[in-house]
């Protein structure tokens, strides 16, 4: 019976020994931080090991509170396994990984007197878990306040530029080919990603007192007003008609400049071809009348060959032959002829060799 009664004792023993360690022992891993707290008061602070950490900073924020507040507030870097005081101590976690901020639309006047609307967000950082716990408490909070610090500052820097400096960061040209409406006339001085920077620079050092490094600021989008749109639209619209309808007259200017070269260098080839033409059928006649004058020799199938005399050879029956072929191809059984008495036909037809009588 006592053997029983002290297993029991034994057991109950044991398991309070094992819940006073799960109680005791916790893991921080490598995305959390935390900050333990005994009777409402942080009485260690165990912070992430990140890039954007300033470990100096830190050691320096915990001693300030633990002068303040009379207490001896520990501080440990890094993921790994930490014990507390079970049932006396409680852990508040904190992230370590990088947070997003998306704040909504705010209405901005430009300092060219543009109102747009500009939706931005932020990366951002906690990175003294301590004072962000005091000054914030949780995570909502945060977010409240960072989107107001982001939206205080947008307004009143880019109050200070004007519209085209905040949608563009450089003076240069988009495509210098073709026309863009008032490309030509874009001079940038400051730009958007100085902008930009000045006020991710600004908005850090102000959310530093939350205990929260702010990454970096970014505009997802400037645009004008909803109602504004739809004439902004029609700008646009008017001015890329402007700029088609030159591009058109461009074209037709070029058209009829290549039709009319066009036309003219194929009256020139027309031209140049009878003129060719005249000039080889004057060379062929003057050949064909060298031969004549000249005569040949004409082969004829299965005969000796026959010598043509020319007109060299005998000039009068030449101009006899010639006259014949005029006169053949001049009249018929119907046609009457009047001729001079100094007529060459005639003299011709009346020649013994005509066969013509008076």
């Amino acid at each position: 019976m006592k053997s029983q009664i002290g297993l029991i004792i034994a057991g109950v023993v044991a398991l309070f020994i094992f819940i006073v360690i799960i109680s005791s022992a916790f893991i921080i891993t490598e995305v959390d931080q935390a900050i333990i707290i005994q009777l409402g008061r942080p009485v260690r602070v165990i912070a992430g090991d990140s890039a954007f950490t300033d470990k100096v900073e830190l050691k320096k924020s915990v001693e300030e509170y633990s002068s303040q507040s009379n207490s001896n507030v520990k501080l440990s870097f890094g993921a790994g396994l930490y014990f507390k005081i079970p049932f006396l101590q409680q852990i508040e976690y904190f992230e370590d990984r990088i947070l997003e901020s998306d704040a909504d639309p705010a209405r901005i006047t430009t300092g060219d007197q543009k109102r747009i609307v500009v939706d931005s967000f932020a990366r951002w950082h906690i990175a003294n878990p301590l004072k962000f716990r005091q000054t914030l408490v949780n995570m909502p909070t945060a977010l409240n306040r960072l989107d107001n610090i982001i939206r205080s500052e947008l307004r009143n820097r880019l109050g200070e530029c004007n519209f085209i400096e905040i949608i563009r960061s450089t003076n240069q040209l988009l495509d210098t080919k073709i026309e863009i409406p008032e490309q030509k006339k874009v001079s940038i001085k400051i730009g958007r990603s100085k902008i930009m920077e000045d006020v991710t620079k600004v908005c850090r050092k102000t959310a530093k007192d939350f205990g929260i490094y702010i990454i970096d600021v970014r505009i997802k989008r400037a645009d004008p007003p909803e109602q504004n749109m739809n004439a902004i639209y029609e700008n646009m619209k008017a001015e890329r008609d402007r700029i088609a309808e030159k591009y058109r007259a461009e074209g037709a200017r070029q058209a009829t400049f290549i039709t009319a070269n066009t036309d003219r260098q194929v009256k020139i080839m027309r031209a140049e071809a009878e003129r060719d033409a005249q000039i080889i059928m004057g060379q062929a006649d003057a050949e064909a009348a060298r031969i004549y004058a000249r005569g040949f020799i004409k082969d004829v199938t299965g005969q000796p060959p026959i010598q043509i005399h020319g007109f060299e050879s005998d000039p009068e029956f030449f101009r006899f032959t010639r006259s014949l072929e005029a006169l053949e191809k001049s009249i018929d059984n119907n046609t009457s002829l009047i001729l001079n008495t100094n007529s060459d036909l005639l003299q011709f037809m009346k020649s013994p060799m005509s066969g013509i009588n008076n």
